[in-house]
């Protein structure tokens, strides 16, 4: 293992040459300058997997490693996020480099980064579909009650699934007959959306299935079925499991399973999709849309748009085949 490589671990029996080495103390401070803890992990992850691959000291890194470790991954198919990912990790650590005076350049600079549309293959609930997923969760339940308003959260405001995930009771707000949510963004942003009356009463209802509730409550729970599962699992038993990530984006898939059959590719995020492709084809402006998704570049809003667009063409193209559709030709 090279010495770059001990710059991003913990281990406390380093000698003093490497623990006060100011590359070490440089990587220390360029992962926790992050406000993601999830960007943390992404970028520690990569800047360990390129600096495993070229075998050198951040001194001796020069662009042809840089181009040499993108043509390895992308001969080994790497998805088109990965490689850029982990270029974009490279770049931002010896950009870091250069500002504490270690480096006069970046090897990473001219190194091109493969093309992505991060919504080319997005998919969203069409037509009448996303009334046809709630129409399928029985609200008669508690679960039932509970799973109604995460869908509607997710339709209504747009939200990415962390979001959903990690809400506590104190993260709501109440205004007279108005009530916000409040909740941290990707990039660490605190932003506060105002609910609608439709999704209100489907948290309330919720809600009054649940007892001794505090500020601190996490406003999504494990069902009972789950939190039989924990105990089996871990030999313990859970009273108030916050309910994961990885648990909303598997109950979003059963829904979707239930109300069109499996291979649809539905998850959270075709829901927040939908919410944006919903607001458009109602009139929303992109700036509109573009504020509502929270995105910081409003080109990748655009690609609603394309989409939007698309489904014209697809109507279109419908009016022009029903020419033919009763005649000999068929």
């Amino acid at each position: 293992m090279t010495q770059a490589i001990n710059f991003f671990t913990d281990d406390d029996n380093l000698s003093n040459e490497v623990a006060f080495d100011p590359w070490r103390k440089l990587a220390s401070d360029w992962l926790f300058n992050f406000n993601s803890a999830r960007t943390r992990d992404n970028y520690r992850r990569a800047i360990l997997f390129f600096f495993r691959f070229v075998d050198l000291h951040p001194e001796a890194v020069s662009q042809s490693d840089v181009l040499r470790f993108r043509y390895i991954m992308e001969g080994e198919n790497y998805r088109e996020g990965t490689i850029n990912q982990r270029l974009a990790a490279i770049s931002s650590f010896f950009a870091a480099a250069i500002e504490r005076g270690l480096r006069a350049d970046n090897p990473a600079n001219a190194v091109k980064r493969k093309a992505v549309n991060p919504y080319g293959k997005a998919t969203f609930l069409e037509a009448e579909q996303d009334l046809q997923l709630l129409q399928a969760v029985d609200r008669n339940t508690a679960k039932g009650k509970r799973d109604y308003a995460i869908l509607l959260i997710f339709l209504t405001t747009a939200v990415r699934v962390d979001a959903v995930a990690n809400l506590r009771m104190k993260d709501f707000r109440q205004q007279g007959d108005t009530a916000f949510m409040q909740y941290k963004n990707k990039g660490g942003e605190i932003v506060e959306k105002k609910l609608q009356p439709l999704l209100i009463a489907a948290l309330v209802e919720y809600l009054d299935t649940r007892s001794d509730l505090l500020p601190d409550s996490p406003v999504f729970v494990a069902s009972d079925l789950g939190k039989r599962g924990i105990e089996h699992l871990h030999g313990q038993q859970e009273s108030e499991k916050l309910l994961s990530s990885r648990s909303i984006q598997r109950m979003v898939q059963d829904y979707a399973d239930l109300a069109f059959g499996q291979g649809h590719g539905i998850t959270p995020h075709s829901l927040r999709h939908t919410a944006a492709m919903n607001a458009i084809t109602n009139g929303a402006s992109v700036i509109e849309v573009s504020r509502l998704l929270r995105h910081k570049n409003m080109r990748v809003t655009t690609i609603y748009v394309q989409h939007v667009s698309d489904k014209a063409d697809e109507a279109i193209s419908e009016k022009l085949a029903r020419r033919y559709s009763n005649t000999d030709l068929c």
